[in-house]
């Protein structure tokens, strides 16, 4: 007869194989290890150090691929909203963390590697798109991000007078208030939150005139992939057709909905939308639809950035940048369904920027200094340089790699 194995060492023998790599273990109810008659003898500690943390995990399907993170328990905050269910846990690496319906939002530790870049990209490539005549009074956009952090980050600008945040779920602004570092951003007079749908609140401001420099789409995730090969549509997913990019250019683009931010400043102005991940194959279809369609709306400069991000899939998530110009912009893809990539990309600068304009950039950056933790002007240039094989897949096998 075999000796019988102590079950509290099973347990520790558990443990220590969850932290190999491509290991699937789940986090378990940890009352019916603790009833067992085997845990006699083990100390309170010991008991405490299995029972305080589990994983969020997120599988994709697609490509067999599984991520997780340990956070301790119990959660810090759990509310059940209207649309979802909110969580804030501890992580002893990662600190704060946001979970919404057991997907993982952001960390405190690599938050800012999205946010800042969706932040200041844009206002940074508005600036050197207008050099001396840009407005010192830019209105700004935000919608999603209901988690506060890109507004705190568009707010170290000075040039920006007024941001209109629009978040569907009230919920997670009071979770985000109460337990996120940057919670201050909507105690700003510059800030004026709206609770509502993100869709709706655009085409209200278009037929109303309205216009912004500046729009940043911090939406979630519109699809994905289940076990089953079948596709979810999530509702952002209405953040992410051509009607709502339509009304987006309008109100960036003078004389089309309101102006480009009116009269001060000139008109244009740039648009940045999360733009998934180049890792997945649904995802990097989805990314050349997304292009294509801005570019026929009259969007110029449609580039493709990357982020790193360790906490999110594949480590990598990407957004677009767009810009619409005032009067002259060229807008050949308006006017030609077609619009054929390898033309159209061969009119991109694909750093977007030349090196006069580029001194604007890092002219604002040097007042702002000391204020970032992972943008700067080399890494927004960079961002751009994409993996051979992606660039040629986004923007076409003649115009890369140069």
């Amino acid at each position: 007869m075999a000796p019988r194995l102590n079950l509290l060492r099973v347990v520790e023998l558990l443990l220590v194989l969850c932290t190999l790599p491509n290991c699937h273990c789940s986090s378990s109810s940890s009352s019916a290890v603790i009833n067992n008659d085997d845990f006699q003898g083990a100390t309170t500690s010991t008991v405490a150090a299995v029972e305080e943390w589990k994983r969020i995990e997120e599988e994709e399907f697609e490509i067999g691929y599984v991520q997780s993170l340990r956070v301790n328990t119990p959660a810090v905050a759990t509310v059940k909203s209207t649309y979802q269910t909110i969580e804030i846990y501890n992580s002893s690496h990662f600190g704060k963390v946001f979970v919404l319906d057991n997907c993982l939002q952001l960390t405190e530790r690599d938050a800012p590697h999205y946010n800042e870049m969706l932040a200041h990209v844009p206002v940074m490539e508005y600036l050197a798109q207008h050099g001396d005549s840009a407005s010192d009074a830019l209105r700004v956009l935000v919608l999603g991000g209901g988690d506060g952090y890109v507004v705190s980050e568009l707010l170290k600008h000075p040039q920006i007078q007024h941001i209109d945040h629009v978040e569907l779920d009230e919920e997670v602004i009071n979770v985000s208030k109460q337990y996120l570092p940057w919670s201050d951003a909507w105690k700003d007079d510059r800030v004026n939150l709206v609770i509502g749908d993100g869709a709706a609140f655009v085409k209200e401001q278009v037929e109303k005139g309205q216009s912004y420099h500046v729009i940043v789409q911090d939406a979630s995730d519109p699809f994905w992939l289940e076990d089953d090969g079948s596709v979810t549509i999530a509702p952002s997913s209405v953040l992410y057709e051509p009607a709502h990019f339509e009304r987006l250019y309008k109100l960036l683009h003078p004389g089309e909905g309101g102006g480009g931010g009116g009269g001060d400043g000139g008109g244009g102005g740039v648009l940045m939308i999360q733009a998934e991940t180049y890792n997945i194959p649904s995802n990097l279809e989805s990314i050349r639809k997304w292009r294509a369609q801005l570019q026929n709306l009259g969007f110029e400069k449609v580039r493709y950035g990357s982020i790193s991000i360790s906490t999110y899939p594949m480590g990598q998530i990407g957004f677009f940048s767009a810009h619409v110009f005032d009067g002259a912009g060229s807008g050949e893809c308006r006017s030609n369904a077609a619009c054929d990539d390898e033309t159209t990309a061969n009119d991109i600068v694909l750093d977007g920027m030349d090196t006069k304009s580029w001194s604007t950039v890092l002219a604002q950056f040097n007042k702002m200094r000391g204020k970032t933790l992972y943008y700067h002007p080399r890494i927004h240039r960079s961002s751009f340089d994409l993996p051979l094989w992606v660039e040629e897949e986004i923007y076409g096998s003649g115009v890369v790699g140069e």
